[in-house]
Order: C-alpha cells, then structure tokens, then sequence
C-alpha cells in the first residue's frame, strides 16, 4: 500500500496571526487518495461514554487547536512533532505526519516514539484535565487494553498504524453494539477521514508550529487563533516597491491580487496557504505573472522560499 508522501519547507519565522480561522473539513477529496493517507490509530470510546470536551482548554500544556472546532482538537504531541492527536467527543486518533517524501518516513520503526507511546501521554493529560472521566488507572488501563486487541495487527515496520478499536462501522454490523476489538481498514485515510486534508497542510509544513496560547494574558483579551510563521523580510518594502523574501526572490504588486515574482524559472513548483496554514492552491510558474486566490496569502516557492503577499 502506498502513503501520501510529505514535502519538506524552508523554516519560516516571525508570527504573523490569522485574521480567521477557515480550515475545512471535507470529506474525502484531499491530495491523499482511497490507497493514499496518514498511518494512524483510533481508539473510539463505549456507547454511553464520551470526552468532555469542554475541558480541553484545561489540558497541561496548553496547546492551540489547530482544526479550529469546538468538536474536534488537533495538535502536535509532545513527545514528537511527527504525531498529531486528534481528540473527539468519541474517539480519540494519532496520526503519524513525517514529512519526508522518503516513503520509508512512515514506518514506525524508525522513530523512538510509536502510537502506543502517544496514546498514553495523551490519556494521562486528558484524565488529568477531567476531558477523560474517570481515575489514572482507568485511563491507563483503557490504552493497555486497546493495545492489546491491535496487537494482532502490529508490524515491525508500521507498528500500530492504521488500528482502530472499536470502530462505527463494525458496531452498525453488530446492531449498533459494541465491539472490544480492533480491526483494520482496507483504506486508512478511513481513520482519519475529513481531518485528512487538515493533515495535508501539517505534513506540507513541518516548521509550522502552532504554539500555545499565551495564559498569562489578560482574560478579558481574546488570544489571536492559529499562528503561522513568516520571514521578517517578506514584510519591508523596497522604494522601488519591491519586497524581498529571500536572495534571489522579489515581487512587485501589478494591480490587487496580481504580481510580478522576480527571478523565478518557468517550471518552478508553488504552494499558496492563508494565513491560518491552510494549502489554498498549489501548481507550477509558467511566467512571472503570479495571480493569488485570495489576500492576504502567503507563497512558497520551490518548498523553500516564501513571500507573503497582501
């Protein structure tokens, strides 16, 4: 089975917030296909029993919720920024994002830190910040025994990924009854499902860091939403009214929304993301005329220099 593969950027600096957060969540339709995705695991919880979700703002550290819904959070783990936790009312999922266009980036043999590691540091925090409803042990217990249903599924090479415990779509063939199992998708970007394209964005920037909020502020301040970086010179402008991202790479503003992007080679790959991360646009320069799909934008061209244009 083929996954996705992941592209590697530049390192971005210097804050630059969103003015709104519009992250989609569309099922299917991402640069991922039916045999393409994220290596991932789930774990979805009893009938009758859910995460209080109201209770995330409580987990230590805090951390930004990059999906931009009060239902589902999404944020880098602790343990390594190649895993994102997915937390829902119901389930709970880690996903492995590499970003590596090494199709080996995806095996789980190679990093220290595998699913089982993730899932329970996450169960302790969420226990901790009353999001799990129930005691230490519980929570402990809950993972140790997941882990050991997907254990009939565990490589070497991909260890946990693509297990789910529990999952809707046994329960329906089971009367809508409960399954203290796990099992496998034929497809598993099913694990992930409409968080896939949110996905396709972390795995494009792997120096796209969404830091947490900052708690010491004043209550009565509403903390800015999802952070993304952007060179410090992409923002001072020449007299001749020419903005320099990086050496070799400048733009002129045309007219709104359209501008003339100094020596770049016919041919040379871009991506275009808002400013909250989102991939808007992506496709190759077949002049220097470059026309953005919406302002304010910010460019990456060849994976490596960015502009941000407004």
């Amino acid at each position: 089975m083929n996954f996705a593969p992941a592209l590697t950027i530049g390192i971005l600096a210097a804050s630059l917030y969103a003015a709104e957060c519009n992250v989609t969540h569309t099922e299917g339709h991402s640069s991922a296909d039916i045999n393409q995705g994220y290596l991932a695991t789930a774990l979805y919880l009893y009938e009758g029993n859910y995460l209080e979700m109201s209770n995330m703002d409580k987990r230590e550290p805090s951390v930004v919720n990059v999906s931009c819904t009060d239902t589902a959070w999404v944020y880098r783990s602790e343990l390594d920024s190649t895993m994102i936790v997915l937390v829902s009312e119901k389930a709970v999922k880690v996903a492995r994002v590499p970003y590596s266009d090494d199709p080996n980036g995806y095996s789980d043999s190679l990093y220290s830190v595998h699913y089982d590691d993730v899932f329970k540091d996450e169960f302790k925090r969420l226990q901790k910040a009353g999001v799990f409803k129930g005691t230490a042990e519980q929570a402990d217990s809950l993972v140790s025994h997941v882990f050991d249903q997907c254990r009939v599924y565990y490589t070497k090479v991909f260890g946990y990924g693509g297990c789910e415990f529990n999952p809707p779509g046994i329960r329906k063939r089971n009367g809508g009854k409960d399954i203290d199992k796990a099992d496998i998708p034929l497809a598993l970007t099913a694990v992930v499902a409409d968080l896939t394209k949110l996905l396709d964005t972390l795995n494009s920037c792997p120096e796209l860091k969404f830091p947490p909020a900052d708690t010491t502020a004043d209550t009565a301040q509403v903390t800015p939403p999802d952070t993304i970086k952007v060179p410090d010179s992409t923002q001072a402008v020449s007299p001749q009214g020419a903005s320099k991202a990086a050496p070799g790479l400048s733009f002129l503003k045309i007219k709104p929304r359209h501008y003339h992007v100094g020596n770049v080679l016919k041919g040379t790959s871009y991506k275009v993301f808002s400013t909250n991360g989102q991939l808007l646009e992506q496709g190759i320069f077949t002049g220097n005329v470059f026309v953005a799909p919406a302002i304010p934008v910010i460019l990456q061209v060849n994976g490596k220099e960015t502009l941000f244009l407004k």
